[in-house]
């Protein structure tokens, strides 16, 4: 591209006397020329442009660090702030756990040391007792002695004298005896010389005679022997001859008669054997004819125990179905209550939740410090002297600020169950861990103060003491709230009477004891007297519950006598 330039002198002669080559060559040479400096002048604005760049580039990342410093610094800060608001709530809290326990620690400080003072006193007079006993003891023990010592010398003596007594008869009687034994022994000596003597004798006579009786009777029995031997010889041989001929033909019947009775035996057996085979087959046939009809029999009444154990079981099953059905739909009904019992409960603890957070608010110091407080078991200060007689007029103050059962019971509240007293005494509390420390099978609480196991009637005693000082406070506001609208009745029904007393409208005149007409003195008498009954009603009941009502009461009533003899002046006039 060739720029226009300022027009030189000269310049139109030298042009005038070109060629036309060189004036070719000049338009070239300009151009170049035009070319070069349009390039210079795009390079040094790129290069500034590529300056201006960098030199932005240095400024946003040096802005950039000194932003994020800067915003670095404000996170720091804010953090700063936001862990110091924590740490003060934290250190609260603290403190409030701190305090809490502090005062538990007091409170068991306090218990131990009771049950240490209990125990050395029960040692203490354990001790006397037992040492009551050892000296007791110890003289029935001597006194035992004593006696033990005289009865075993009185043993003694008797035992002596018995012993002399007893060897001097021993003496005497074995001199009896051997005296005796020696005269016996020779006159058992004696009668056994005779005695033996005599059997000596008969033995050898007796002896001598069986001999003799032996011999003769056996010569008498060999006679008689042979005599009876012939005679038998004799018979024997008479009888053989004559019986010869009837035992040859016995003996050939003996054997015919033997065939034939085998033969009528073997006849029998068969004939035998063919009546028992019929009687079988007889039996038989009847036994197959009962065994089919009780078979047909027992098929028939089976089949008719099947059709009415079949209709049995129809009808059960029917009858089954029909009560799953029915149980199903109790169940579904019985579980879609459930479902809303439970829904309901769960909103009724999300509520509770809800307002237990919203209490958290309004609770004091002192329920933020012990949430449970009681006031039996305040802690009480003073002296280490006074110890004593501080915890027992705490204990007398707690017990009489403390309401009966029946108080509570007409308030609508639940006693809360007493507390373990394992505490006071230290027997029962070492029956009892020694009881916790047995294994359970099931479910229990546990103290977060000191551990241990809670009964489980003691479970909700903490939420009746909640409970029961919110309602006591509920119960004291709305006493508190009847009391104030009773004193505000009372406050309107004289600013009333004023009004009425100063005003003419119709409510006034319509009423029949207005105070504004008198006729015959009558009315403003009883009007009279009946505010004077009633301002001394209103003083007593004011009297009664606070001292200054009293005296607003009486000037209210002097205004109102002042009102109606005013009114009745008025009413004269008129």
């Amino acid at each position: 591209m060739v720029k226009a330039g300022k027009k030189v002198k000269g310049a139109s002669k030298v042009r005038e006397n070109e060629t036309e080559e060189e004036k070719k060559i000049r338009l070239e040479m300009e151009a170049l020329a035009a070319d070069e400096a349009e390039r210079k002048a795009q390079e040094a604005a790129r290069v500034a442009l590529r300056e201006r760049q960098l030199r932005e580039q240095r400024y946003a990342h040096l802005n950039g660090i000194k932003i994020h410093n800067q915003w670095r610094k404000i996170m720091r800060m804010a953090k700063v702030e936001e862990l110091r608001r924590e740490i003060e709530i934290l250190s609260q809290n603290h403190e409030r756990e701190v305090d809490r326990k502090d005062a538990i620690m007091q409170m068991l400080d306090r218990d131990l040391e009771e049950a240490e003072e209990q125990y050395s006193l029960a040692v203490r007079s354990h001790m006397l007792v037992v040492d009551n006993l050892l000296d007791l003891q110890y003289q029935r023990m001597r006194a035992l002695e004593a006696e033990f010592a005289a009865d075993l010398k009185a043993l003694e003596d008797e035992f002596e004298t018995e012993r002399t007594e007893i060897v001097n008869a021993h003496t005497r009687q074995r001199k009896d005896m051997g005296d005796m034994i020696a005269a016996m022994e020779g006159e058992f000596a004696d009668a056994e010389a005779e005695l033996r003597q005599e059997y000596e004798a008969q033995r050898e006579e007796i002896k001598n005679r069986n001999s003799e009786e032996y011999n003769v009777l056996k010569i008498q029995l060999e006679g008689i022997i042979e005599e009876l031997e012939k005679s038998f010889e004799l018979a024997h041989r008479a009888y053989l001859e004559s019986t010869e001929h009837r035992t040859n033909t016995f003996r050939t019947l003996t054997k015919d008669d033997a065939k034939a009775a085998l033969k009528i035996e073997r006849q029998m057996r068969k004939l035998v054997r063919l009546q028992e085979a019929l009687q079988h087959w007889r039996t038989k046939i009847a036994t197959n004819g009962r065994e089919w009809e009780e078979r047909n029999r027992a098929l028939r009444n089976e089949k008719e125990i099947m059709a009415r154990h079949y209709a049995k079981l129809k009808s059960s099953m029917d009858a089954f179905r029909a009560g799953q059905a029915e149980r199903l739909k109790q169940l579904s009904l019985a579980s879609s209550g459930a479902m809303e019992t439970l829904r309901g409960k769960l909103a009724l603890a999300e509520n509770v939740l809800k307002l237990a957070e919203l209490a958290r608010k309004y609770e004091t110091e002192q329920e933020k410090v012990l949430p449970f407080w009681n006031p039996a078991q305040a802690v009480p200060g003073g002296e280490e002297g006074d110890e004593e007689a501080a915890a027992e007029a705490a204990a007398a103050e707690a017990a009489a600020l403390e309401p009966s059962a029946a108080e509570l019971g007409e308030l609508g509240l639940r006693a809360s169950m007493p507390e373990d007293s394992s505490k006071e005494a230290p027997g029962p509390s070492k029956s009892s861990s020694a009881g916790a420390g047995k294994p359970k099978f099931s479910s229990y609480g546990l103290d977060p103060a000191n551990g241990e196991e809670v009964d489980e009637w003691d479970y909700l005693n903490r939420f009746f003491r909640r409970y029961n000082k919110a309602l006591l406070d509920k119960t004291a506001i709305d006493k508190e709230k009847s009391r104030l609208e009773r004193e505000n009745a009372d406050l309107r029904s004289i600013l009333k009477q004023y009004l009425d007393g100063i005003s003419v409208n119709d409510d006034v005149l319509n009423n029949p004891v207005n105070p504004l007409l008198v006729v015959n003195n009558r009315l403003q008498i009883t009007l009279t007297e009946r505010n004077k009954a009633r301002a001394a009603a209103m003083a007593q009941r004011a009297a009664a519950a606070t001292g200054g009502l009293s005296v607003t009461g009486q000037g209210a009533g002097g205004g109102g006598q002042k009102q109606l003899v005013e009114v009745q002046a008025v009413s004269r006039v008129s």
